[in-house]
């Protein structure tokens, strides 16, 4: 396939939903969901005086429920925090795929990364997320890619 470009810009708005609907997909804050819901419905129980579940206030359950229940919405804030301080990520950012790999050039920055490094890929919402560690990737709004485009991309992650 030849070489293509594409330009984008990512949100905070849009950048706060994907690490919300991300987090909320991940087994560890599906069970911390599911324990908080649990602490408030036993909570709720004894306050009604259904059950009898507590001989004191429930004060460490109350804690925990709203710690389990917010957390991950705590991560999003701090997350968007950082991507609203640093100011590469409000401009646009070229991206141009080649049988190699991906080059990336924002107005502060420029990179490279050869295929066999993009580790993992993921999609949430209108974007396909290409990780290069862990922890940090490239958002490529796929409703700026041709099906055509987004296949190669898909076909290049993951073969060394």
């Amino acid at each position: 396939m030849e070489n293509f470009t594409i330009k984008s810009r990512m949100t905070t708005k849009e950048y706060a939903k994907i690490m919300f609907v991300g987090l909320h997909k991940k087994p560890v804050f599906i069970v911390c969901a599911i324990l908080g819901i649990y602490y408030i419905i036993t909570f709720l129980l004894h306050y009604l005086k259904i059950i009898n579940f507590y001989t004191d206030t429930p004060s460490f359950e109350i804690f925990m429920c709203l710690f389990l229940l917010l957390s991950p919405s705590l991560i999003t804030v701090l997350s968007v925090r950082q991507f609203i301080s640093n100011e590469s990520f409000s401009n646009d950012i070229k991206y141009t795929f080649t049988e190699n790999g991906i080059a990336v050039e924002g107005q502060t920055c420029k990179a490279e990364y050869l295929w066999s490094h993009i580790i993992k890929q993921k999609e949430i919402n209108k974007f396909l997320i290409l990780y290069h560690t862990k922890k940090t990737g490239n958002f490529i709004d796929k409703t700026k890619l041709t099906l055509e485009q987004l296949k190669f991309i898909k076909s290049k992650v993951g073969h060394k």
